[in-house]
């Protein structure tokens, strides 16, 4: 009688796997998976874009609408939804881990850590970004037939090579890994990462990954050869690099082999720091506004954006042009977002009027992101609306999932989950990811996220339309329509902020104190009505009416702080620098478990010039408690007051060309303490490197 019960169900398991299809089935089957093109935009602020500025009544406001200029995207808009209530985290690399694992970004990154660190005690997460164990969104579209390939920033570690897009997934990657590099010279200076690291940020960090090469970018535009030309794009400025490294994946897409359509990420550099943008883009953006009317800008910092985010929108346009002169653009679902909102301190220089804050804080101006679908795979009947839903930047892991018709269950994930339980480490968290996401957009009803509460961060909860903010938050204001402006700049000159609130040197983070960054308090909770009140101006948390919400808000988020993910990250050891020195010329890239990952063996000490050895030699000396407290304490007196003169330029006297001070390399930087310091210059010049992976 068992036997016979097993074999009727399973016939009847069969049965019901061969049943004949519903007309809905049917229709489901017979269409054919849309290609994708996923664009990530890098700290785009709110009023950084052109649909967000459709309505101007003062002047400032009209003076705006002119300076933003995105036609394409203010097209593709028109023609797609528009994710008005899309959230996201406060800071690129957490929502970044988010976006490609499918967590909340509480329950994968709370914090940026450096790609060099690592924590040899925990295999899995002790390392920045994903885990090692978590299955990448690369991998799941992969799974479900796609070509994945990715182009740009990652962000999402690098320590070992499942950290890579080429471990999470990808079948190909043009990239650089940390937050920000030189548009020029492709290395991570001061002016790009705002921190000096154990590594002095001598490396250049740009590498590319597919199935016969992995290893450093080696072509003739690394270099910043380039950066006084006059033309449009010139060679060797990064974004141009990534355009026509994207272009040339679209345009080698076969499009007759409809089983395998096309999964392209293109994640730009811009409008990150540091400021930078070929010469006719920033000549051009002041012409075009005084030809319509407007006036000259009088920040350069705000002028620099502008051309950047032109430069943006141009680039959608040549990608997307592709992908119609291929014939694949009917059937292609373009998402458009950005990891965080715009950074409003010196010299992010973004704007998210009138939201208020911006990056590092938690209200709506850096955490509310701007997000639309479009392409011809959105149907027509819902082409120009709002969508008006809950959607967080975890859930794109799910819909891209349920696209590539795989289940977006984590089975990998659940099975390091049992040797970590072992070990005593921290688990991994489930996919957070919402099933329904996408079909709720197209159809136009409600989200499955409208009706629960939405973990923001450690410090804030949504439960929309109500939103909690607790504990003390930077950049706590609003701004105008015109941001920053010369008021701005006058504040930084006199020492008054908005100064960057995560500079650090090596690894210790540096606090000026609150005024610096514009800090306030909401102590226990601040309580906001966002749909009422999407400025955030009235604060409800003193409301007898809002008591009894505000008290279930607070122990709600006390519950979900519960499950914050904080494993020990470790620290950056000199190995993992030694490892970029001997990689390539000296390139950032996996430094652990990398046997037979690279395609090219390493260099040996032998090969090194002296200038390399010299850096090698301060590095190791860093590892010295007297030589880094040292360097802790002069060097942010050295770099400060040179960071704050460099950040922007009042315009008023038009004076402003666009030239961006360059400052010392951090080598120079720390030679220059040592050099105060007799005892400890020998010691650095004379320490031994032991080169060694971690």
């Amino acid at each position: 009688m068992a036997n016979f019960g097993w074999l009727v169900f399973l016939l009847g398991s069969l049965q019901g796997s061969i049943a004949a299809p519903t007309s809905d089935a049917k229709a489901t089957a017979a269409k054919p998976k849309p290609h994708i093109l996923f664009l990530l935009a890098d700290d785009l602020g709110w009023a950084n874009i052109g649909f967000h500025r459709t309505s101007a009544t003062t002047e400032d406001e009209k003076q705006g609408q002119l300076e933003v200029q995105t036609p394409t995207i203010n097209q593709l808009v028109s023609e797609g939804v528009v994710l008005d209530r899309h959230y996201s985290y406060r800071i690129c690399g957490p929502a970044r881990s988010a976006l490609l694992s499918g967590r909340l970004a509480p329950h994968v990154l709370v914090k940026n850590v450096a790609v060099t660190a690592s924590n040899p005690e925990d295999p899995v997460s002790g390392f920045a970004g994903i885990p090692r164990n978590m299955t990448g969104m690369g991998a799941k579209v992969r799974a479900g037939g796609y070509k994945t390939h990715y182009t740009g920033k990652w962000d999402a570690g690098m320590a070992t090579p499942q950290h890579t897009p080429y471990g999470r997934g990808f079948d190909s990657s043009f990239i650089y890994y940390q937050h920000a590099n030189d548009y020029w010279n492709k290395k991570t200076g001061i002016q790009a990462t705002g921190e000096i690291t154990t590594c002095l940020n001598a490396f250049y960090d740009l590498m590319i990954e597919n199935h016969t090469y992995r290893g450093p970018y080696k072509g003739a535009a690394l270099t910043d050869a380039c950066k006084d030309s006059t033309e449009p794009t010139p060679y060797c400025y990064e974004e141009k690099m990534f355009e026509e490294h994207s272009l040339q994946i679209i345009n080698n897409h076969n499009t007759s082999d409809v089983e395998h359509p096309l999964f392209l990420f293109h994640a730009f550099h811009l409008l990150h720091t540091p400021l930078q943008v070929p010469k006719y883009y920033y000549e051009q953006i002041e012409k075009d506004v005084i030809q319509r009317g407007g006036k000259a800008f009088d920040s350069q910092n705000r002028r620099m954006l502008m051309a950047m985010t032109k430069y943006m929108d141009d680039t959608i346009k040549n990608l997307t042009a592709a992908f119609k002169a291929k014939g694949m653009w009917n059937n292609t679902l373009v998402v458009f977002t950005t990891d965080n909102g715009g950074p409003i301190y010196e010299p992010g220089s973004a704007n998210n009027y009138p939201l208020r804050g911006g990056k590092y804080s938690d209200f709506e101006g850096g955490v509310r992101t701007t997000t639309f679908i479009s392409g011809g795979y959105i149907p027509e009947a819902r082409r120009g609306h709002v969508h008006n839903g809950i959607v967080s930047v975890a859930d794109w892991y799910t819909i891209f999932s349920e696209l590539a018709g795989v289940d977006p269950r984590d089975t990998q994930a659940e099975e390091a989950n049992k040797w970590l339980k072992e070990q005593g480490l921290s688990l991994l968290a489930p996919v957070d990811g919402k099933a329904g996401q996408l079909d709720a957009t197209l159809g136009g009803t409600a989200g499955p996220r409208d009706s629960e509460p939405l973990f923001l961060s450690g410090s804030a909860l949504l439960e929309y339309p109500y939103k909690l903010v607790t504990g003390k938050q930077p950049y706590m204001v609003h701004t105008g329509p015109l941001y920053p402006n010369c008021s701005t700049i006058g504040s930084m000159q006199k020492g008054n902020g908005p100064d960057f609130i995560d500079f650090s040197v090596l690894e210790e983070k540096i606090d000026l104190g609150d005024s610096h960054y514009w800090r306030g308090d909401c102590e226990a909770g601040c309580l906001f009505n966002v749909e009422e009140d999407p400025s955030e101006s009235i604060d409800l948390s003193h409301d007898p009416a809002q008591k009894d919400r505000l008290t279930r808000m607070i122990s709600t988020l006390a519950d979900f702080n519960k499950t914050l993910f904080v494993p020990e990250r470790g620290e950056t050891h000199v190995q993992a620098c030694y490892s970029a020195m001997l990689n390539g010329g000296g390139h950032f890239g996996p430094f652990v478990d990398i046997a037979g990952y690279y395609s090219d063996p390493p260099r040996v000490i032998e090969d090194l010039s002296s200038k390399e050895k010299t850096q090698m030699a301060v590095m190791g000396a860093l590892t010295f408690d007297s030589v880094k407290k040292v360097v802790q304490k002069y060097a942010p007196k050295i770099l400060l007051g040179q960071l704050e003169k460099s950040c922007d330029k009042c315009c008023e006297d038009g004076s402003c060309d666009g030239q961006t001070q360059n400052l010392p390399d951090d080598l120079a930087l720390v030679e220059n303490i040592t050099m105060h310091h007799p005892a400890m210059h020998h010691q650095a010049m004379h320490q031994e490197p032991e080169v060694a992976t971690v």
